[in-house]
């Protein structure tokens, strides 16, 4: 008896041995999105793309014929239309969930939904980098609820679920590209990552860099020119292509114009307005406005990624995140090990790449994010930041380093946590 009992443990242990990445994965997904689920604000959320989703299931960008609200924000009125200043690929996500529940469908929950998907991502692309199982988990906590993207996802607004959207396609692309995927499936997961957040197509040289090491160990004129690289870049270029095509057209049948997006439109609303659009306004109320980007603006978001400290309260917790942002020495400590990298992969220096250009651009923003924990801008480039940090973890196994690592997470998450409470207290 006792042998048969074995006879049938074994097959079961074997199919949760076979089994185990699919159940790790699950398990992973579900305990996010019931975090991000649980901590999203109450009350009516700003559905900007739901209503884009809308108007484009009846072949229009016009979200006051699709039922928008008049009070919502950043909205740009013409001749009796309204039309949204943000790029289309967070609605396109969200088509066949409208064609289905219309309005009503929540972009908040999609949101939490989207970021549990993206950390799940994220696992599987160490995995496939081959990262320790320790380092694995230490930086999949670390994303998921000790980075702004805890915050972000947990939120959905539109500010907040465009740039999820963003993180989910770099992503995928990311993964495409390490596991050598066709050029033109790559660039194309990367180009609906810009028809979510523009910045992130400064990110492209990223994947060329990345794509001429596989031809050459160096950087050389002679590499530069060889045929196979190029081949390589008019490939990931064709890829590109009708997402540049589909971005011209969203902006001249909104705005007659193929190269306006409607971002200057909101500034200058901003500007006739009182509204206190990011910290050095809040400060100096009655100061000269800067350009939509303008290298003046580039100490406002030094200040808010690295020094912005707390705000203090008169009540308990006596601190709370500011609202404008918030150092990242403070809210996510552990990217410290970005800095401590020590394997030679092509991926380090095409990340440092991505993350300065990106940055750069980011940097001249008029707003450094507004209403936020954290830096949400850091979410641009935040995979690539994501990847030197778990590489970090990697490369520094020593017992103290370990124990260190523990203590840079632990504190991470609580910042996290203390982010998302921070948010609900904002508006009281």
């Amino acid at each position: 008896m006792a042998t048969v009992e074995l006879a049938q443990r074994e097959p079961v242990a074997q199919a949760l041995l076979r089994y185990r990445g699919y159940i790790s994965g699950a398990a992973i997904f579900t305990c996010v999105f019931l975090v991000y689920l649980a901590l999203a604000p109450a009350g009516e959320a700003i559905n900007h793309h739901v209503y884009l989703a809308e108007a484009m299931l009846h072949g229009s960008f016009d979200v006051g014929a699709a039922g928008m609200p008049s009070g919502y924000q950043d909205t740009v009125p013409i001749n009796g239309s309204v039309y949204l200043p943000f790029p289309p690929g967070p609605a396109i996500l969200l088509l066949p969930f409208v064609a289905i529940w219309g309005t009503d469908f929540s972009q908040t929950q999609f949101c939490a939904f989207l970021g549990a998907v993206n950390v799940l991502l994220f696992w599987q692309l160490l995995a496939a980098l081959k990262v320790s199982g320790r380092a694995q988990a230490l930086a999949v906590l670390f994303f998921a609820f000790g980075t702004v993207h805890f915050y972000c996802a947990s939120n959905g607004g539109v500010w907040q679920y465009n740039q999820i959207a963003a993180v989910f396609f770099l992503l995928i692309a990311i993964m495409l590209l390490v596991k050598r995927a066709p050029l033109p499936l790559v660039a194309a997961a990367f180009g609906f990552a810009v028809i979510s957040r523009s910045p992130t197509l400064l990110a492209a040289p990223f994947f060329l860099y990345y794509v001429y090491r596989l031809h050459s160990e160096r950087l050389t004129v002679s590499g530069l020119t060889k045929r196979a690289w190029l081949k390589d870049v008019a490939l990931f270029a064709a890829g590109l292509i009708p997402f540049g095509v589909v971005t011209l057209f969203y902006n001249y049948a909104r705005f007659g114009d193929p190269f306006t997006s409607g971002y200057q439109a909101v500034y200058e609303t901003y500007i006739h307005s009182d509204i206190k659009y990011n910290y050095y306004r809040s400060l100096f109320p009655h100061a000269s406005h800067f350009k939509l980007f303008d290298p003046r603006n580039i100490p406002l978001h030094l200040q808010t990624l690295f020094l912005m400290p707390p705000q203090v309260i008169s009540k308990f917790p006596f601190f709370r995140a500011s609202p404008y942002g918030m150092s990242i020495l403070l809210t996510s400590p552990a990217f410290i090990y970005a800095l401590l990298v020590k394997r030679k992969t092509a991926l380090v220096p095409a990340s440092w790449l991505a993350i300065g250009l990106v940055a750069s651009l980011l940097f001249m923003h008029y707003s450094q994010g507004w209403v936020q924990y954290g830096y949400r801008f850091l979410l641009d480039f935040a995979p690539f930041l994501l990847i030197l940090t778990a590489f970090g973890f990697d490369d520094n196994a020593t017992p103290g380093h370990r124990r260190l690592q523990v203590a840079l997470v632990t504190t991470s998450v609580l910042m996290g946590l203390f982010g998302v409470y921070s948010a609900h207290t904002w508006t009281t």
